[in-house]
């Protein structure tokens, strides 16, 4: 018996379809009101599916099996996971434990309805009974968890993902907890971990959402979740029954049972902000935050909750922190190797290695302490997702920037939301340049003034050249006199063009405006005047013609690459900062390493098992405008220092 799939994508059966089972699922009910009209069609799209061989796997409280209807439309079917009886379990126990996993599954169906609809979030189908157990069906999710983004895109050995692809995956991931927050009353998933994040690909490839920066997420598996503001009696307290969460990325309120308040604490929305900091903290850093398997002097393991209360999260290392693999980093970030690129054409010499590292660590940072925030033992203390979504939103925008503004030594734009921080910013560099712009004002006028003056004053000199080959002798004229001086100034400006703001143009110029004044300064000094004081007066004429040509110089490049250089240096951690490992073209080494890119990204390849998902027709919620409270001294300090 076989079966085909006719042009408009529905089943065409003679019996069973090839590679698929049949189910029958009893007892559908639809998770929305229907008229007495539409539910019968209805009904009949999801009571006889075709099962997938070898496509399920395991979801929580139950198994998800793949799934096409009638019409062809590709379904997740979630079967429910009885649990096996034990060696010398009773046989009330094992039925209480069978009622409370019922209720379990009963009780997950019930929260997703919550989210149904939402962009982001699986939508329902229905439930109902295949040959007695209990089955949800919903849309299927054609792409890959986060665990696998994170070995397909890691830049280095250690299985670190480039920061700003973290803090765009964690924007988005942070988007949908906060959208939670738009049901009635509040809503908790409370097991957010990368195997229940989900980057859907069926649209767009990952490597397309990654040149986007912007992912198609989905936050699947809801056995775990709960309403903020219950409008039951809570399931756990029925059946003194609750599913852990995953304690790598759980807070320590997860972790523990003795901990005054503990039901009001599991109910709060912090419990999915440090999950999901957690999730975002393992792609930049290639691990967890807390080692669980840590052991005490003699031997005994530590429990998850004392692992995570003994200390704070321990600082962020991400993949620009080792200057000995950068360059393998950058091979593999070609939209941050671009940022260097450009940031390094503004510097008057390649960057070495080891400070181009500490620059980029430098604007990294900025993400860990976004995380650190959201990593705190109080919930209290953590910010909420919408205030996170926008910090990592603006850390994302402003990553190029910034990675300009660390090497060039100017203060960075804090990842905070709103424009107070990025104005004030704009006011110090603004001043920065009034003062530049009035210190050359300064120096062109003193320049005009002095050759105005002396061209005035000697206008009309008598005077004589008697040098080898060469006799003149005459009044000078005022023209004369103000091209003479001007003519130093005139030559070391011209040699440094195309690089007014860097080393090589300042030191250019200073050599040219030197060389003509020593030569005018010769011929000055062969001439003869009939007054004395004359000589004397284009002399002082010339050396301040030149001091005033210099200063224009010298501002240009003290304000533009001195003081930033001495600025940044204070700034980053202490290090190997010779530049004798000089930094070769980023951009250069990023097309090069894009070459061996699919080899690297072949760890989980496009074989991975697809898990379930939703179609997003619906309308995307815009969430709210919350600004990210949490401002860090650090920023602040910086911003200070950088006015």
């Amino acid at each position: 018996m076989s079966g085909f799939v006719n042009k408009s994508g529905a089943l065409a059966l003679s019996g069973a379809v090839q590679g698929m089972r049949l189910v029958r699922v009893a007892d559908f009910s639809a998770p929305l009101s229907l008229s007495d009209a539409d539910r019968p069609s209805y009904v009949r799209r999801f009571v006889t599916l075709f099962v997938s061989q070898g496509q399920g796997h395991r979801g929580g409280t139950g198994r998800v099996e793949h799934a096409r209807n009638a019409q062809g439309e590709h379904l997740a079917l979630k079967l429910l996971s009885l649990p096996h009886r034990r060696d010398g379990e009773t046989e009330d126990d094992y039925k209480r434990r069978v009622r409370a996993s019922r209720a379990a599954f009963e009780r997950e169906y019930e929260c997703h309805i919550l989210l149904s609809g939402l962009k982001g979030f699986p939508r329902l189908y229905g439930r109902g009974t295949v040959d007695g157990v209990p089955c949800i069906v919903m849309e299927w999710v054609e792409g890959i968890t986060l665990d696998c983004v994170r070995r397909q895109l890691a830049v280095d050995g250690c299985g670190r993902v480039s920061p700003l692809v973290a803090a765009r995956l964690g924007r988005d991931l942070f988007d949908l907890v906060a959208r939670m927050g738009y049901v009635e009353g509040g809503f908790v998933h409370r097991d957010i971990s990368p195997r229940n994040v989900m980057v859907r690909t069926s649209r767009l490839s990952l490597e397309q959402q990654v040149d986007e920066g912007v992912f198609d997420l989905y936050l699947i598996d809801f056995g775990s979740s709960a309403e903020s503001e219950p409008r039951s009696t809570s399931f756990t307290s029925e059946n003194a029954v609750f599913r852990g969460a995953t304690a790598d990325f759980a807070p320590p309120e997860m972790l523990s049972d003795d901990i005054p308040g503990l039901a009001e604490l599991r109910k709060s929305p912090a419990i999915d902000v440090y999950a999901a900091a957690s999730v975002v903290y393992q792609l930049a850093c290639g691990c967890v935050p807390y080692d669980l398997h840590a052991v005490t002097e003699d031997g005994a393991l530590v429990s998850p909750y004392r692992a995570k209360m003994a200390a704070p999260a321990p600082a962020a290392v991400m993949a620009h922190a080792h200057a000995d693999e950068l360059l393998e980093a950058l091979a593999r970030e070609p939209e941050v190797a671009v940022a260097v690129q450009h940031a390094q054409d503004k510097l008057s010499a390649p960057m070495g290695v080891s400070e181009a590292a500490e620059a980029l660590s430098f604007v990294d940072e900025q993400l860990g302490i976004v995380l650190g925030d959201c990593l705190a033992h109080g919930q209290s203390d953590r910010p909420d997702a919408a205030a996170v979504r926008d910090a990592l939103s603006s850390f994302s925008i402003h990553y190029a920037d910034n990675v300009e503004r660390s090497f060039c030594g100017r203060p960075l734009v804090p990842c905070v939301p709103g424009g107070f921080a990025a104005s004030t910013l704009d006011v110090a560099n603004s001043t920065l340049a009034h003062v530049r712009m009035a210190c050359k004002g300064v120096a062109a006028a003193a320049l005009a003034g002095v050759a105005v003056s002396a061209a005035v004053l000697a206008n009309g000199a008598q005077a004589s050249l008697d040098t080898t080959g060469f006799t003149w002798s005459g009044g000078i004229p005022g023209i004369a006199v103000v091209a003479a001086v001007l003519f130093p100034a005139l030559v070391g400006l011209s040699l440094r063009f195309g690089g007014s703001r860097t080393t090589a143009g300042f030191l250019r110029g200073t050599a040219g405006l030197a060389v003509t004044f020593a030569a005018l300064w010769q011929v000055l000094a062969d001439m003869r005047f009939e007054e004395a004081a004359q000589q004397h007066l284009l002399s002082m004429a010339l050396v301040a013609a030149a001091a005033a040509g210099w200063c224009l110089m010298a501002a240009d490049f003290a304000l533009n690459v001195a003081l930033p250089q001495v600025v940044r240096r204070k700034a980053l951690p202490p290090g190997d900062c010779d530049g004798a490992d000089a930094l070769p073209g980023a951009a250069a080494v990023a097309l090069e390493g894009e070459a061996g890119k699919g080899e690297t990204q072949k760890v989980c390849g496009a074989d991975s098992q697809p898990e379930y998902e939703v179609d997003d027709s619906t309308g995307e919620a815009s969430g709210a405008n919350a600004r990210f409270t949490g401002k860090r001294d650090v920023l602040d300090d910086d911003l200070s220092e950088g006015a």
